[in-house]
């Protein structure tokens, strides 16, 4: 054998497993790739506030809490509907990245319609740690109730909405502001009664984090999961931990669980999990509006809602002023 081609192998042998060894001690470099890659953080470049047709936008508002990234956007419509119906949306970007500017484009038009969205930001692992973002929406709410009249919103007219690993997050706080058992187990306060919230909106979310892990059928997405949920709860054993018996929602749902529309990709995301969320809030006779496309029909990726200009996405939005219609207070 080449005596060059054996150095070679040698040091790549080296190389692999010192990697080894670093990403089993560590989930942070495993972290630090998703963050730079799969999920991104885009750049802020807006003015703090602007106009864009009939909806005026203020830029990284702030929302009290004690921790950090604590910014939202306010899509404000010049012309409010009757009730003045606000949607409180979490963005996505699993745990570790995304950004409430991701939502721009959905945000301005269900602005257009006439509803006020107010998109928060909030702490990223590996800065942060479960159950934080949960703790913050609660913090958000918090705040929108105590300034509502500052903004010209009615928080009795309520419907929380989350993408990706923000429907995780915002299907847990509305849990925890529906089921007290479940509020006490994460230890975070009831700030909005459960009549208050009117609906919500589940786009393409986790909904049991474990399973991922168990059972994901692409093993790198399994892998950075697994990463992933090691640095959100800070415990390499954290599938037999808080984190992993608390975030599968359909174990603590309860029919004070408010009228839901999920969706989700039927490519590359957790259309199984939507699905049996579905079921599960059926079960409890809790009203849910759907939409799942068959592949034959059209193939749709994680976070498809936001592609604005192709037919699914057109039908999701769709779907969502006819869910808000049926379910605001007038």
């Amino acid at each position: 054998m080449n005596a060059k081609f054996v150095y070679i192998l040698g040091i790549f042998t080296i190389l692999f497993i010192i990697v080894a060894i670093i990403i089993n001690i560590s989930p942070y470099p495993v972290i630090f790739f998703a963050k730079h890659t799969a999920f991104k953080i885009p750049k802020e470049t807006r003015a703090n506030q602007y106009e864009d047709g009939n909806v005026t936008v203020f830029v990284n508002e702030s929302y009290t809490s004690a921790y950090k990234n604590n910014q939202f956007d306010l899509y404000l419509p010049k012309k409010q509907m009757a009730g003045k119906p606000v949607i409180a949306w979490v963005h996505g970007g699993g745990f570790v990245g995304g950004d409430k500017l991701e939502e721009k484009e959905f945000a301005t038009k269900l602005a257009e319609e006439g509803y006020t969205v107010a998109v928060m930001n909030y702490a990223l692992v590996p800065e942060t740690k479960y159950p934080i973002p949960v703790v913050q929406t609660s913090e958000f709410l918090a705040y929108l109730k105590k300034h509502a009249e500052n903004y010209s919103i009615n928080l009795d007219n309520l419907f929380i909405a989350g993408d990706s690993a923000g429907a995780q997050i915002a299907s847990q706080f509305i849990t925890t502001q529906t089921n007290e058992a479940y509020r006490e187990l994460m230890n975070i306060d009831q700030v909005i009664k459960k009549d208050q919230i009117k609906g919500s909106l589940l786009y393409c979310g986790v909904y049991d984090v474990p399973e991922v892990v168990h059972s994901y059928s692409i093993p790198p997405v399994k892998f950075m999961f697994q990463k992933i949920g090691w640095g959100y709860a800070r415990d390499k054993n954290w599938l037999h931990g808080k984190l992993a018996e608390s975030s599968v929602i359909s174990n603590f749902v309860t029919a004070d669980f408010p009228p839901a529309y999920i969706t989700d990709g039927n490519t590359l995301s957790f259309e199984n999990q939507g699905k049996k969320l579905v079921r599960t809030l059926a079960s409890k006779d809790i009203s849910v509006s759907q939409r799942f496309f068959p592949k034959s029909e059209y193939k749709t990726a994680h976070e498809y809602q936001f592609e604005m200009k192709s037919e699914p996405a057109k039908i999701a939005f769709k779907d969502t002023l006819t869910f808000l219609n049926k379910y605001k207070q007038r």
